[in-house]
């Protein structure tokens, strides 16, 4: 298969020491292993493709008919650095169209006699500009989601139509330490067209922000893959391990570099040189395509495999925007992100843009914040103050000379209460009205989140359950929810107490019921996680406590790809963390924090109790002994107060389980007992309503029930 090419031995040694730097590794050979052993026939169908005259000789310098392949980026992230802007993905893309024509200055440092052989791609890329649904596009969109951590197939989100665009994703991390793969194109047909593209890390993208002109050339090499190139050492081999065929004819047996630029290096012949420089090797001195390569690269863009003719047709051109003489301006698709979602009346939230689909230099921001100040702001980074407490709804309108779009965050923001919820120890068995004080954070709005279970807790009774089990039976086959939304690997949810005022407390502790059966089969494959936080200041920030795994974490067995649930007590265990309080845990929370696999199923959270020894210090607004009557009361019906007034003046405000304020009055009378009547600035419907009652630095709560 291959033409012997000897050359006389050079030792030149290129792009300096590279030991600091990152070692590159695509991931197409630990992909390929598993899928062919599932299907030997995608192996022969590679083999066939170049087996079967793929190659028509391109001669060097001859003039080529130039391909343009549309192409996209999508950004999946987690609004972190892997959230690269534009001018980085901009960058890449102009690499990428400089390497596959030829036009990199570093083909003089070619091995003098491979420079016979080097050839230009005749591929262009250009970024598209009209996405699947005809809407104005740069070709670039940034997708939030937890699969930036874990970058796999299933991380390949919203893949564009295949036959019309090069699909890229760029995500944070990826299992096994590779930088990025793609798939051959006979790999992608049938019910695998969900693989085809290419995904990469967001450090091997173009050579500037995140990242380098080191790690630049990774693309090059994963879209060798994408039009059929296999590495040069073989499709299944490893560099180093042995001598590997490629069915490349100018490409010489190797066994391939790592991090080795050796420009001399024959290993598999003495007399033959090995292409270390190709782009399709590990060694880090990439600098050429050879003209066999380029030929089979311009066959299989030309051919049916992987539906890759059709990227190139003057018909796709147009849908995709590629042959437009100008890059349209879109209008932004609006977006942002808070350095904090829970944080405390009166503390300051950073906000920061996240709008894409166009230069962010030409945006002009009207940001509105509820119950905060500033109230409005018109810069990309407002810091805000909240005012009250509950959640908050945040909006943002990003407009252009394109147009205008709008993101209202309902929900958004949590402010805490400036006072604690439950005064010393407690114990919640969630029968109580008390439940209404937890916080449910669903980080990404997906299906999984915590939710109030009748019936389902120990003894039967009320609890909290994450519903990690979604039923895929009668999914559509292929389909985004089958692919996609059911892929919980890496999400996190949390559940969040009330506020325990534990100043007065000794001998704290914190003790669970939980019931928890996994999807993996042994206790290596449990890797979901439960941990457990506190904080002191409204969620700001959170202490981590103890964190559960592996078989602390299963205490139900194997949940069978069913739906679980805790059938009796058997399933549940108990757990119990020690809490050291100090005189500035007046308003502390507990966190649970949940992050699953693609195997969890579902938790189920009961009985949390602070326990503790309480001290014997007084509350000022305990010692007024305030009576709210009727309690219950009903709809319509006036909510008299009375209580014994001693030195100070009283405040009562009564709040939805919001933290809403519906009605606040100041008392000022002294050493006397007073009755009066609570009026309300509208009419309370049937619910839980929470009476705060303040004199002098103490509060107190008190909870009013409207049937």
């Amino acid at each position: 298969m291959k033409k012997a090419l000897s050359f006389l031995a050079i030792s030149i040694f290129l792009g300096g020491s590279v030991s600091a730097q990152e070692n590159f590794k695509c991931g197409l050979n630990q992909k390929l292993a598993k899928m062919y052993a599932e299907n030997p026939q995608l192996e022969k169908d590679h083999e066939k493709l170049f087996l079967n005259g793929l190659h028509t000789e391109v001669k060097n310098g001859e003039k080529i008919t130039v391909f343009t392949i549309p192409i996209v980026f999508h950004i999946i992230h987690t609004y972190g650095s892997e959230n690269i802007t534009d001018a980085q993905v901009l960058d890449q893309v102009a690499i990428l169209n400089r390497d596959f024509r030829l036009m990199n200055a570093d083909t003089a440092d070619v091995v003098p006699s491979f420079k016979q052989i080097y050839g230009d791609v005749g591929i262009e890329f250009k970024l598209a500009s009209i996405d699947p649904y005809g809407n104005c596009t740069n070709g670039i969109e940034h997708i939030y989601s937890h699969e930036a951590y874990v970058g796999d197939d299933y991380s390949k989100l919203n893949q564009w139509y295949r036959d019309r665009y090069l699909n890229v994703w760029v995500v944070a991390s990826m299992q096994n330490g590779v930088a990025g793969y793609a798939f051959y194109p006979t790999d992608t047909e049938g019910s695998n067209f969900f693989r085809d593209g290419i995904i990469i890390l967001d450090n091997y993208i173009g050579s500037i922000g995140t990242g380098s002109p080191y790690n630049s050339r990774a693309l090059t090499h994963e879209i060798g893959h994408y039009l059929g190139l296999s590495h040069p050492w073989g499709s299944t081999n490893e560099p180093g391990v042995a001598c590997g065929d490629d069915y490349i004819n100018d490409t010489p047996i190797t066994k391939g570099s790592n991090l080795n630029c050796n420009l001399s290096m024959a290993v598999c012949d003495p007399a033959i040189i090995e292409n270390v420089q190709n782009y399709m090797d590990y060694s880090y001195c990439s600098r050429m395509f050879t003209l066999d390569q380029v030929s089979a690269m311009r066959n299989i863009i030309q051919g049916d495999a992987g539906k890759r003719n059709k990227l190139i047709t003057p018909e796709n051109h147009t849908l995709t925007g590629v042959d437009l003489t100008s890059t349209p301006v879109c209008k932004p698709i609006a977006d942002f992100n808070a350095a904090k979602r829970f944080t405390c009346i009166g503390s300051t939230v950073a906000f920061k843009d996240a709008s894409y689909n166009a230069p962010a230099s030409g945006f002009t921001y009207n940001w509105s914040f509820q119950d905060a100040t500033p109230a409005t702001s018109t810069s990309a980074t407002p810091s805000v103050t909240f005012n009250s407490p509950g959640y908050k709804t945040v909006t943002l309108i990003v407009s252009n000379a394109s147009g205008a779009d709008t993101l209202e965050m309902e929900n958004y923001i949590y402010v805490s209460e400036d006072w604690a919820n439950i005064d010393g120890p407690r114990m919640i068995d969630m029968e109580d009205d008390v439940v209404y004080w937890f916080r449910s954070d669903n980080v990404e709005n997906n299906y999984a989140k915590f939710q109030i279970s009748p019936n389902k807790g120990y003894n039967n009774s009320r609890c909290y359950v994450l519903n990690n089990y979604k039923n895929t039976d009668n999914a559509l086959a292929f389909s985004d929810d089958f692919f996609y939304y059911n892929r919980l690997g890496g999400s996190v949810d949390n559940l969040i107490t009330p506020s325990f005022n534990l100043a007065n407390t000794s001998n704290a502790s914190l003790t669970f019921k939980y019931a928890y059966a996994s999807n993996g089969t042994t206790v290596t494959e449990i890797k979901e996680t439960l941990k457990i936080y506190s904080s002191k200041d409204c969620g700001q920030t959170w202490t981590l406590r103890k964190t559960m795994t592996g078989s602390e974490l299963l205490s139900a067995g194997y949940a069978s790809n069913s739906d679980f649930i805790p059938v009796n007590n058997n399933a549940w265990k108990t757990a119990t963390i020690n809490y050291t309080t100090s005189s500035t845990d007046v308003k502390t929370r507990f966190k649970f924090e949940f992050t699953a696999t693609d195997l969890s199923s579902n938790l189920y959270i009961d009985d949390i109790n602070v326990g503790g020894t309480l001290g014997l210090t007084t509350n000022s607004a305990d010692a007024l002994e305030v009576v709210a009557f009727p309690n219950p009361s009903k709809v319509g019906q006036a909510i008299t107060i009375q209580y014994f007034a001693q030195d100070e003046p009283v405040t009562f405000t009564l709040r939805d389980i919001q933290g809403k304020v519906l009605s606040q009055v100041v008392r000022n009378e002294m050493n006397q007992e007073v009755t009066f009547e609570l009026e309300t600035n509208q009419q309370l419907s049937s619910a839980c309503y929470f009476l705060e009652v303040q004199t002098g630095n103490f509060k107190s709560t008190k909870k009013i029930i409207v049937m």
